[in-house]
């Protein structure tokens, strides 16, 4: 019975956990370049290797790992010179973090005073030599499909975009930002660059209901099967004749 306690307890985390990344997936559905994050989930016996058939010593399940689904969203055309996607869904804009570069396929960027694109954050769109910047009084900023830019005519470089040989290496620092271990293999790799169109998030809202609505019965029922076996604990426990 104590077995069954722990299984239960183990399902209520796991479930509270799925409704707290689904959660988030679906307040992330219309944020520009958002890549829906899932949980990896597996019993107590295949988290300790057990390499034989369980014998019900070992019960129960944990949540192993996060994983972010990197498949494309839907592609919006906006007109607007500083809106950029990418046509491949491996290839990363990089940026001028704080720390390092940081990696996003959010294209939405702004234009300074002082002749940068930067995301909402302000940090600054890299280029193939370092941070993207052309003349304040540019009239026309043009991006090519293959990542090269022109300022008022004038070629100024490439954009610096990365595809990365193991996405799972990839860490999220923010809903659409993300550091990268060496492990990650980043490539210099431009592929196609589309300018005046923004890439939404992969969420698909519906799915992300249902899985949420999974996920509340889910937690309903493992609470209701401990708050069983508690009551069947304490019946059991109590002397006789109380």
């Amino acid at each position: 019975m104590i077995r069954g306690m722990y299984s239960a307890a183990s399902a209520l985390v796991v479930a509270s956990e799925e409704q707290e990344v689904t959660a988030y997936n679906l307040a992330q559905a219309n944020q520009t370049g958002y890549r829906a994050r899932g949980l990896v989930v597996e019993s107590f016996d295949r988290v300790l290797g057990r390499t034989t058939e369980p014998t019900g010593d070992i019960v129960g399940a944990r949540s192993v790992t996060a994983y972010h689904d990197f498949r494309p969203g839907a592609l919006e055309q906006t007109g607007h010179p500083y809106d950029l996607a990418l046509a491949e869904s491996d290839r990363f804009f990089v940026l001028n973090g704080p720390n390092g570069p940081l990696y996003t396929r959010n294209g939405t960027f702004f234009r300074t005073a002082d002749g940068q694109l930067v995301n909402q954050a302000g940090y600054a769109l890299q280029g193939e030599d370092g941070p993207l910047t052309f003349p304040p009084n540019t009239a026309q900023l043009i991006i090519a499909s293959d990542g090269s830019v022109t300022a008022d005519g004038q070629p100024l470089g490439n954009l610096n975009i990365v595809r990365f040989t193991n996405l799972r290496e990839l860490t999220a620092v923010g809903p659409t930002l993300y550091t990268a271990s060496p492990q990650a293999g980043p490539v210099a790799d431009p592929g196609r660059v589309l300018q005046g169109y923004r890439e939404g998030s992969n969420v698909q809202p519906a799915e992300a209901m249902v899985k949420l609505i999974l996920a509340a019965r889910s937690y309903d029922a493992a609470q209701r099967a401990l708050r069983t076996l508690a009551e069947s604990v304490q019946l059991n426990t109590r002397p006789q004749g109380t």
